[in-house]
C-alpha cells in the first residue's frame, strides 16, 4: 500500500493553525484575566466602601494594578459616592497593545463597578 502524504500534511496543517490560535491566543487570554481581577477587586473594594476611605481604596487598587503589571494610566481611579441613593462608583481607563502578526494594536479598557450600600 502507497501513501501519498497527503492525509500527513493535512494533519500538519491543522496542527500549525492550532498552535498559532494558541501563540496568538494566549497573550488576549491573559490581557481579559487581568481585566476581570481589576474588576473584581474594585468590586470587592466598592462593597466594603463604608469602611474605607476613598485614599485607602486607591492604594489597594494601585497595589492589584501592580500586582498584575498593568500600564500606569490605570493606576488613575475615579472614585465617586453619592447619598441618596448610598452608591459607590469606581472606575478607571487604559490601554494595552497587542501583538498580531505584522499588526500591532491598541485595546482601550474601561474597568467600572457600582455598589449600593
Amino acid at each position: 500500500m502507497v501513501s501519498r502524504g497527503s492525509g500527513r500534511l493535512g494533519c500538519l496543517f491543522s496542527l500549525l493553525i492550532v498552535v498559532v490560535g494558541f501563540y496568538y491566543g494566549i497573550p488576549l487570554v491573559k490581557l481579559y484575566w487581568n481585566y476581570y481581577k481589576l474588576v473584581d477587586e474594585m468590586r470587592t473594594n466598592a462593597r466594603f466602601a463604608t469602611t474605607m476611605s476613598d485614599e485607602e481604596m486607591v492604594r489597594r487598587l494601585r497595589m492589584t494594578v501592580d500586582e498584575l503589571d498593568l500600564p500606569d494610566d490605570a493606576k488613575r481611579f475615579v472614585i465617586q459616592r453619592t447619598k441618596f441613593p448610598p452608591i459607590v462608583y469606581i472606575r478607571t481607563q487604559y490601554r494595552e497593545q497587542i501583538e498580531l502578526p505584522f499588526h500591532h494594536r491598541f485595546i482601550v479598557l474601561r474597568p467600572s463597578v457600582e455598589a449600593r450600600q
